[in-house]
């Protein structure tokens, strides 16, 4: 019976709302580098990358919980993983376009670890905000 609830529609359902959020906001961070891209330097860039992460990992916490709601009991942890994950995600693809491209490393290990850490953060925000609009509607 527990393996029956385990497979049921829900869970996988979650796990794809879960895998969409993070993919939509990595796609999203890899879409606006390569906008940029066009019209700036690539090392010039490299100065918005943390804005863009930033934003984007919170458009990822926002689109998990709005998604989600009450199926999620424990919103925190989920978006702090899923913006975890997006960041991670995203440092790594930005780290081997660099290297393909440039031959050269454009982030480095303190650029990459700060990406991450705002990459949890802005996961968090944006969770937070939608769980106080969802209370406000």
């Amino acid at each position: 019976m527990e393996m029956i609830q385990f497979f049921s529609s829900d869970k996988r359902n979650l796990a794809g709302q879960f895998a969409y959020a993070v993919l939509s906001g990595v796609c999203g961070t890899l879409i606006l580098v390569v906008f940029l891209n066009v019209i700036l330097n690539a090392y010039q860039v490299i100065k918005f990358v943390p804005f863009i992460v930033m934003f984007n990992t919170a458009m990822t916490g926002y689109s998990l919980i709005d998604k989600c709601r009450e199926r999620i009991r424990h919103k925190h942890p989920w978006a702090l993983s899923a913006g975890l994950l997006t960041a991670v995600i995203t440092v790594g693809l930005l780290m081997t376009f660099s290297f393909y491209f440039l031959a050269e490393n454009l982030l480095g290990l303190k650029l990459s670890v700060f990406l991450i850490i705002i990459g949890a953060v802005g996961s968090d925000l944006g969770a937070l905000l939608a769980t106080k609009y969802l209370k406000i509607k």
